[in-house]
């Protein structure tokens, strides 16, 4: 994703957004683990990497998280704020103005 600025151009790049997704899910409060739908993936690779990243145009990025959560938590209402926190997160910190999250619930531990 490219921005241009006054004084250049700026390129975020998919990791970039992963990594928010990530530290952003890690803040809120019910998710276990983040899970994978690609079987590789789910064992070789980091935490990071198991959020899936979607360029759809210049300034909408979609996002999709499989997570694990917590026994006993409501799960509407946490994946709800989980929502809220990534898009707030990758709104604020990767100036990105279009951001859908989708958050796929794969286990409860």
């Amino acid at each position: 994703m490219k921005k241009t600025l006054d004084t250049g151009e700026l390129e975020i790049l998919p990791h970039a957004i992963k990594k928010l997704a990530y530290f952003a899910v890690m803040e809120s409060y019910g998710p276990v683990n983040i899970e994978s739908d690609s079987f590789l993936t789910k064992f070789f690779g980091k935490e990071e990497e198991k959020i899936k990243v979607e360029e759809l145009d210049e300034n909408t990025v979609q996002v999709d998280l499989f997570l694990d959560l917590e026994f006993g938590v409501k799960i509407t209402e946490v994946a709800r704020n989980i929502i809220d926190n990534v898009s707030h997160k990758i709104r604020e910190l990767g100036g990105i103005e279009g951001v859908i999250v989708n958050v796929y619930v794969t286990g409860v531990k």
